[in-house]
């Protein structure tokens, strides 16, 4: 099967690359390396180093005639949404609709897209499952919201097969840590490096963290069994803050020193999905509970800074 991954060299869909090229698919990884790391595609993987919003995407899905397109690129910074909306939109809406077009276009025969809780915006019930109200409350989860309104033009006026997964905060190995997203990474880096990381608020909010290899099977359970719909891909659990916190300076074992800053604008105070539908579709179920993830994303934190510093030296 030939496979594209869009967003190929970021965190998450690198690992999903890499998957597919363990299973032995001719895997296409396109980036433009705005938020990705070269580095982490996949031996195997062939690079294409080009914009979703560019002419030349268009014509490299018309030249591959790929099987499977995977989307996973999107500008995902929240507050950056909210100082450029027009840039925050033109990446997710309309590199999204240039995506899904190609899609049509060529006959793709199933795609997997990326969302986010975020289009839930403030949860009015917990957990939340696919029937929760949708209000995002930020240009990033209104930029997101509209692309699943896309895909459900393209299912019902076009017959396509197309799996949407809203994901809550997803952590692990190659998370950015030089992002406004991603705490777990972003904390890691700065105590490794004996920095003060930023609380945004007094801690106590609370977010369904789900580990990127669970993310990766559920992404190749919804792309084999062609899945057609939306979904909530997250582990069912709450974890405060400062909990992440404890959990990072018993993993370190070294001073762990933050300071408390402005709430962000636009942050829930606390997220928690059910993925109770997904589950009983597809079978699929989280393996990685939050203390596991922790050690095995510090532990590839920790690699990674000796490696730097040997090279450095």
């Amino acid at each position: 099967m030939k496979v594209l991954v869009t967003g190929g060299a970021g965190f998450i869909g690198s690992h999903i690359a890499e998957a597919y090229v363990a299973k032995g698919h001719t895997v296409v990884v396109v980036d433009d390396l705005s938020t990705g790391n070269i580095d982490n595609i996949p031996n195997g993987a062939r690079f294409e180093q080009m914009s979703i919003t560019s002419d030349a995407f268009d014509a490299l899905c018309d030249a591959e005639r790929f099987d499977l397109i995977n989307h996973h690129a999107a500008h995902m910074e929240l507050r950056v949404s909210v100082d450029k909306p027009l840039h925050d939109a033109n990446v997710n809406i309309l590199g999204s609709i240039r995506v899904l077009e190609a899609a049509r276009r060529n006959g793709v025969k199933h795609c997997v897209v990326a969302s986010t809780a975020a289009v839930l915006g403030d949860f009015v019930h917990i957990p939340a499952d696919e029937s929760h109200p949708t209000r995002p409350i930020a240009p990033y989860g209104v930029s997101k919201l509209a692309v699943e309104y896309y895909v459900n033009y393209y299912r019902t006026s076009h017959g396509m097969s197309i799996s949407t997964l809203r994901y809550t905060n997803v952590y692990g190995p190659r998370q950015n840590p030089f992002g406004e997203s991603g705490v777990i990474g972003i904390f890691l880096h700065k105590f490794l490096n004996g920095e003060t990381a930023t609380i945004h608020g007094d801690g106590t909010q609370v977010r369904d963290y789900i580990y990127v290899s669970d993310v990766v099977g559920a992404n190749l359970a919804a792309a084999e069994q062609q899945l057609n719909g939306t979904y909530m891909i997250c582990a069912n659990s709450e974890t405060s803050v400062n909990q992440v916190v404890e959990m990072l300076r018993n993993a370190l074992e070294i001073l762990c020193v933050v300071a408390n800053g402005p709430a962000k604008v636009g942050d829930p105070a606390r997220t928690r999905g059910t993925h109770e539908l997904f589950t009983s579709t597809s079978g699929w179920a989280p393996q990685v509970g939050i203390n596991a993830g922790i050690s095995m994303t510090t532990m590839y934190f920790r690699a990674l800074r000796d490696v730097r510093k040997n090279d450095s030296t």
